[in-house]
């Protein structure tokens, strides 16, 4: 969920997710889209439910919300309670937004790869990998998280209760 907040001991990069994220201006189509393999955004099983593609746009909304620094998009996805959780601790919703949208770095692209969403009644649990793109006072940088995100349906509309992310290796460093 993001997620996905600055930390200065790695050079002032994101950890998600937003994820928050968020994250719709990843409308650039996916190189295995083209060549005709599942998107990033279709079920193991097939297409995605309609409960699935509404969790995915939320993600995406979320990811959007961080590079635009946009506090109320985010605070709309995100319960009164939430929690975010990453190697370098905890943080509350307050906590969390205010890392999200506020600091050094400039996100100037994000987007989710490899979503599934898993649904139980009113819950459900989103995976993913969210990729920001940008720039800070050590230069450009393009990183990866691992996420998870926990969502419920409160007050008639799903919102993420818990997200919890890590920062991926380079490329190629998998």
């Amino acid at each position: 969920m993001t997620h996905r907040r600055i930390l200065p001991a790695r050079a002032i990069a994101f950890s998600s997710a937003i994820a928050i994220a968020t994250v719709a201006a990843f409308a650039a189509a996916y190189p295995l889209a083209a060549q005709g393999a599942r998107t990033s955004h279709d079920s193991i099983a097939g297409a995605p439910t309609a409960t699935q593609r509404m969790l995915y746009r939320l993600e995406d909304q979320w990811a959007q919300g961080v590079v635009k620094r946009d506090a109320a998009t985010v605070r709309r996805l995100v319960a009164p309670k939430w929690i975010y959780s990453d190697e370098s601790g905890t943080m509350n919703r307050e906590q969390g937004i205010a890392s999200f949208t506020s600091g050094p770095d400039t996100v100037t692209a994000a987007g989710n790869d490899n979503m599934k969403a898993v649904v139980y009644g009113k819950t459900a649990i989103v995976t993913g990998i969210l990729w920001m793109r940008g720039h800070n006072a050590q230069g450009a940088f393009n990183h990866r998280y691992r996420y998870t995100d926990t969502w419920m349906q409160l007050g008639g509309r799903w919102q993420c209760i818990a997200s919890q992310d890590y920062l991926l290796p380079a490329e190629g460093g998998q």
